[in-house]
């Protein structure tokens, strides 16, 4: 059916009125009308043909061969934002965008040159505002007839498909060019998409991957459980998160952090995963050699810390052969009392040897080994004196067990040489909490004679307190005697580390 184009003139509309029994209701733009070369067969009347233009969503424009707009059809006005004629008499292509318009023009030329073959085009048409909407075209030239120097194009708005296209190719061109290797599978495990990266890290390419399972990356060294457990997680969609050690083509071993994702359809259902993998084999390599070194470090320490209580026994031992010799009583005490210092000091080395942590040491075991050793010292009050001992959770660095230590054996001692004389026995507490951070109160009491102190302007005379209040001061502390019927002390201090002691400094 060839549709050809003519003039509508007063004649026109009363004919076609009294053919059809009545007045045409939406006259074609541009005062132009479609005559039909009726065949026998299949007539379609004049009104049926404006009413199929009238109703149709795609743009109908008739131009000239010179590009000059002749008709558009009433769906400009929707599509576009033109009025009813307001384009015709205007050139085309002046509303084509200047990076289309060569393409464009080609394209006419090939379609006036090719009379009755269609000729797509997809361009850029400017609105009225300024703003570009995207266009898909198909022009035809006539054939015959008085209108063969025309061409009817038929135009669509595509601009929501080149916008999600666009979009598309973001999101593809990102996912190709990402630095993580990103798999796509079916709900089977069956490969349907990997990136570049995925070909770069692993040997395989696209081809030889596709269709094929995530197993081809098996390196055997992963136990059944974990696969069990990453199938189990995401079939019940939910998302996996690990760490694998896989092989490559060439049969390296390497290892990735993996995530990956359940996908879901519009009914919930899961039709997809995809993992995003990223290539952790170096920071496993230095991970490894890090914890290689810090367990020479700790070692090293260690033995540093046997040695240390090695050399501490020696003196001891020394001490001890001296206290034998020593014909003088309060002499021999000295020394005993000297050796339980050096022990105090020992005991610490020798926990930090023992202990799995190399930066604290637990307090309150502590507590109870200096106490023990003190015990056995001052045989004769371990059947009379009961101690009591609170400091849960309590662990200090070296630099303040060591002065802390030294305290404490100071206070024990002092209580069992002159707390309890006699057959008179008691009890020694000592609770320590942490009051804030790094902050520590340290309260010790014990319910014997109390401890006489010598004082000469105002300076304790007794060397073991002289000791006591010089200990403190190097904890950054202050020491408070509590009135009562024995001996009382709250000590307040402060925890050192190497970091608090840079702070402080």
């Amino acid at each position: 059916m060839n549709i050809l184009l003519k003039k509508n003139t007063a004649a026109d509309y009363s004919d076609h009125s009294q053919r059809n029994g009545y007045e045409p209701e939406i006259p074609l733009c541009g005062n132009l009308s479609l005559i039909e070369n009726r065949p026998q067969i299949g007539v379609i009347s004049d009104n049926a043909l404006r009413e199929i233009i009238n109703l149709s969503t795609d743009i109908i424009t008739v131009l000239d061969d010179k590009g000059t707009i002749l008709y558009e059809s009433p769906s400009i006005e929707k599509v576009i934002g033109y009025g009813p004629n307001e384009l015709v008499g205007k050139n085309a292509f002046s509303f084509v965008h200047k990076d289309d318009a060569a393409f464009v023009i080609e394209s006419f030329r090939d379609g006036v040159a090719s009379p009755g073959t269609a000729v797509f085009a997809p361009y850029r048409f400017r609105k009225p505002d300024g703003d570009y909407v995207y266009l898909e075209s198909a022009g035809t030239k006539f054939t015959e007839g008085p209108h063969a120097t025309h061409i009817v194009v038929n135009s669509r708005d595509v601009t929501a498909r080149v916008e999600n296209e666009k979009k598309i190719h973001k999101l593809t061109a990102a996912v190709e060019q990402s630095s993580n290797t990103i798999v796509i599978t079916d709900i089977d495990g069956k490969i349907q998409y990997v990136n570049k990266k995925f070909e770069e890290l692993t040997g395989y390419t696209k081809e030889e991957a596709m269709g094929g399972s995530p197993v081809l990356l098996k390196s055997g060294t992963t136990s059944h459980g974990i696969y069990r457990d990453l199938w189990t997680t995401i079939l019940t969609g939910n998302v996996w998160e690990g760490e694998l050690e896989n092989k490559k083509k060439n049969g390296e071993l390497y290892w990735e952090r993996i995530k990956i994702t359940p996908v879901v359809d519009e009914n919930d259902e899961i039709t997809n995963f995809i993992a995003m993998k990223d290539d952790i084999t170096i920071e496993k390599e230095k991970d490894a050699k890090l914890e290689h070194n810090l367990k020479e470090k700790e070692l090293m320490l260690k033995e540093i810390h046997h040695r240390v209580k090695n050399n501490l026994q020696i003196v001891i031992s020394l001490l001890n052969l001296q206290a034998s010799s020593a014909g003088d009583g309060k002499l021999k005490s000295q020394l005993t009392i000297s050796q339980n210092r050096v022990r105090s000091m020992a005991l610490i080395h020798q926990m930090l040897y023992r202990s799995c942590d190399l930066s604290k040491i637990d307090m309150e075991d502590y507590l109870f080994s200096i106490a023990g050793q003190l015990l056995a010292t001052y045989d004769e009050q371990k059947d009379k004196v009961r101690m009591k001992f609170d400091a849960k959770n309590i662990h200090f660095s070296i630099e303040t067990a060591v002065p802390f230590g030294l305290l404490i054996n100071e206070l024990i001692t002092n209580s069992l040489k002159h707390g309890f004389p006699g057959e008179r026995k008691g009890n020694i507490e000592i609770t320590l909490t942490e009051t804030a951070k790094e902050e520590f109160e340290l309260n010790y009491s014990e319910d014997g004679v109390g401890i006489p102190l010598t004082l000469v302007n105002g300076h304790v005379l007794s060397f073991g307190m002289q000791l006591i209040d010089m200990l403190v001061s190097q904890l950054d502390g202050t020491i408070t005697r509590i009135a009562s019927e024995g001996t009382t002390y709250r000590i307040k201090f402060r925890g050192s580390n190497y970091q608090t002691r840079f702070q402080y400094a």
